[in-house]
């Protein structure tokens, strides 16, 4: 659900005009291509740990998958020698915070078979809903009223998802929402942090916050995994970890509203794989309530353009 990084201005790509495969020096210059690549890991991440559910607590495995961010936050950081230590604590505890409850309701989501994977994918896109809805009362930005419209359009949307199961899995989606709500209160102390802390140092302490966070809570149900567990833990991590480098890539290239719009393909790509690997089609209800989220996210994301546009933080990794 890597976690929010300021993105920096994109860079210019090199001409891949006298590249022996142009086209595909073009695809490694694209942010497009790397945010796509972002969602796909972050799908890998949530069928992961559902495969890993029946047999370890969502919370453990969630766990892990943080602490495993944090090591590769702590390593690109120490490759790029950037600092690893955040300047303003007040903020930087505010946001991890905040991104840890959001944490904590993806993976407890994530480790139960009571919700459809695209559902959970789907009620964490309305984190950016959150954002705009909240910039206006707490940033003192203008809020316009085809925003606000959209904002409307995508919760309509999370009504249409949710009612038809509500009696079974209504309490996990009232805690996702609550995490997307979280989740937005930590973008917007993520702006607060500014342009002069590294991203690789705000990741690696939200990300240590959370994981050990969450494997506290894990403790009561804690389960010492077995060869045959390892598994969905280290896959878990592996595809977490490698989501939020090709997140950063992404960010570095492109300008940070098109690549939210595009971040909403997260959605489709967990539908499809949970039908690939679970055998579990999602119903028409489940379909019209996730296009109308994206429709909205896409609607809030190109109103959200600005000459600021590229120091936007990115979108957020526990997703």
């Amino acid at each position: 659900m890597p976690d929010p990084t300021p993105s920096r201005t994109p860079r210019q790509p090199p001409p891949c005009g006298e590249a022996r495969h142009p086209r595909w020096c073009g695809l490694l210059w694209s942010g497009v291509f790397w945010i796509l690549v972002t969602e796909t890991c972050f799908a890998l991440m949530r069928i992961f740990t559902r495969a890993g559910a029946g047999d370890l607590p969502g919370l453990e495995i969630g766990g892990v998958r943080f602490l495993g961010g944090a090591l590769v936050a702590y390593g690109v950081g120490r490759v790029r020698r950037v600092p690893l230590v955040v300047r303003d604590q007040k903020n930087a505890w505010l946001r991890s915070m905040f991104g840890t409850v959001n944490a904590v309701a993806v993976f407890v989501a994530l480790g139960s078979t009571r919700i459809a994977l695209g559902d959970v994918a789907t009620l964490i896109a309305t984190a950016p809903l959150f954002v705009a809805m909240l910039s206006g009362p707490v940033l003192r930005e203008r809020v316009p009223p085809r925003t606000v419209a959209g904002v409307a359009l995508g919760f309509l949307g999370v009504a249409v998802l949710s009612q038809p199961a509500f009696r079974v899995s209504g309490d996990l989606a009232i805690a996702l929402l609550v995490g997307a709500l979280s989740y937005g209160f930590a973008i917007l102390r993520l702006r607060r942090l500014g342009a002069h802390e590294s991203s690789e140092a705000i990741a690696l302490h939200m990300s240590l916050v959370a994981g050990v966070t969450l494997l506290v809570l894990s403790l009561p149900r804690f389960v010492v995994p077995t060869r045959e567990m390892w598994l969905p833990l280290l896959g878990s991590a592996a595809a977490g970890g490698l989501g939020q480098i090709a997140m950063s890539r992404a960010y570095g290239l492109g300008r940070a509203a098109q690549l939210s719009a595009v971040s909403y393909s997260g959605v489709v790509i967990t539908y499809l794989l949970e039908v690939a690997w679970f055998h579990r089609p999602p119903l028409l209800h489940q379909w019209i309530g996730a296009t109308l989220v994206i429709v909205a996210g896409v609607v809030v994301a190109r109103r959200s353009r600005a000459p600021a546009d590229a120091e936007a933080p990115a979108p957020d990794a526990a997703r």
